[in-house]
């Protein structure tokens, strides 16, 4: 049994024990003593060097950049915002302002603190969190020297809009296991646009959910224009954290070049076997071609051809070693991208596309592959 009471202590001769407690007792004065702290020290000085090494190891290893954050020599026409400071704090919302080019980026954390990196101007976008939603992807694209456009997405599989353009090349950025809880921004003044951003790095940390959805997933290269403008697209929006969604059909409009594609997919669970198109990607002029994926059927292998404007020729090849046609003219550089294996050997599938195009072209395109969890 426990005796509990509220007790106050004063100076005395008496040597009463807890079974004799009431509301007050007299305590002797010889069972306190003045004590003087001379020195504060962390607890985890009180621990072996080896394992002070260790934890400390661990503690720096729950953030992660991406991509690398390599510094060069700041001049006085760049500036540089780094959000490592707020580390430990959950973003509520990220503000995007620009048009063209992303001329600021502001992070908002749910303590109320707010990290500004760019300046002031454009259009003003935010892209806010729900509650127990993190950013757990982040599609950036730049072209050489600006950032045109990015895009982030969410634990809840959403997918914020595109802001800006994809001029140059799209780059997804991400880290297994891990959370977006920061940005470093970096910044330079243009001749005639005042300061403008040139690059954002994300700052991930990865001791907060236990999974992240779809951190298996693999992205290829990017295959097309690369100088080219074009209006963004990523099919994770219909997708979201689906693993039952999967690729059923596959339309493409071609003549010399590859004119539009679109996709048509198919929610296998439960037997649902419910289909959804994506939106046309490019135009649809041309030649029709139309490719159909059989029960159990999944793309492994792309092939085709672009030019510094436009992807020229497309063909798709699956696991049961058929093809679909040969699309578009043929010009320009080659390329090939199949899917990668997991530990036991089996192949993962196509399961989406993003990229870029315009209003009569498919300008690039980047591909999606997931683990074959049938």
């Amino acid at each position: 049994m426990i005796n509990t009471a509220n007790i106050t202590r004063k100076g005395a001769t008496s040597y009463m024990g807890w079974s004799e407690t009431s509301t007050m007792i007299d305590v002797p004065a010889i069972e306190w003593r003045l004590i003087k702290v001379i020195e504060v020290m962390p607890t985890i000085k009180l621990l072996p060097n080896e394992l002070q090494a260790q934890l400390t190891n661990i503690y720096a290893e729950r953030l992660t950049y991406v991509p690398p954050l390599t510094i060069a020599p700041i001049s006085d026409l760049c500036k540089l915002n780094d959000d490592t400071v707020n580390a430990s704090k959950n973003i509520w919302r990220v503000e995007i302002r620009g048009a063209s080019h992303i001329i600021g980026l502001s992070v908002h954390y749910f303590d109320g603190v707010i990290s500004r990196g760019g300046r002031d101007g454009g259009n003003h976008h935010m892209f806010t969190l729900t509650e127990g939603e993190y950013i757990i992807e982040m599609l950036t694209c730049a072209d050489g020297e600006w950032l045109r456009g990015m895009q982030f997405i969410t634990n809840m599989g959403r997918c914020s809009v595109i802001y800006g353009s994809l001029e140059g090349v799209p780059v997804i950025s991400r880290s297994k296991g891990g959370i977006l809880v920061g940005l470093t921004t970096s910044t330079k003044k243009h001749p005639e646009w005042d300061y403008l951003v040139t690059s954002v790095n994300g700052i991930w940390r990865r001791d907060f959910i236990r999974s992240v959805p779809k951190e298996d997933d693999v992205y290829s290269d990017y295959f097309g224009a690369r100088t080219e403008s074009g209006t963004g697209f990523n099919d994770r929006a219909l997708i979201g954290n689906s693993s039952s969604m999967q690729v059923s059909g596959v339309e493409i409009w071609s003549g010399v070049d590859i004119d539009g594609i679109q996709f048509t997919y198919t929610d296998t669970k439960n037997g649902q076997g419910e289909k959804i198109k994506s939106v046309l990607h490019g135009a649809s002029g041309g030649s029709h071609h139309k490719f159909e994926l059989r029960e159990g059927e999944y793309i492994v292998s792309i092939s085709g051809r672009y030019t510094d404007r436009f992807l020229t020729q497309l063909c798709f090849g699956t696991n049961r070693g058929r093809t679909s046609d040969i699309c578009g003219g043929g010009t320009g550089r080659s390329f090939s991208t199949s899917a990668p294996m997991d530990k036991l050997g089996r192949y993962y599938r196509l399961q989406y596309i993003l990229g870029k195009c315009d209003n009569s072209r498919l300008n690039g395109v980047m591909f999606a592959w997931t683990p074959d969890l049938s």
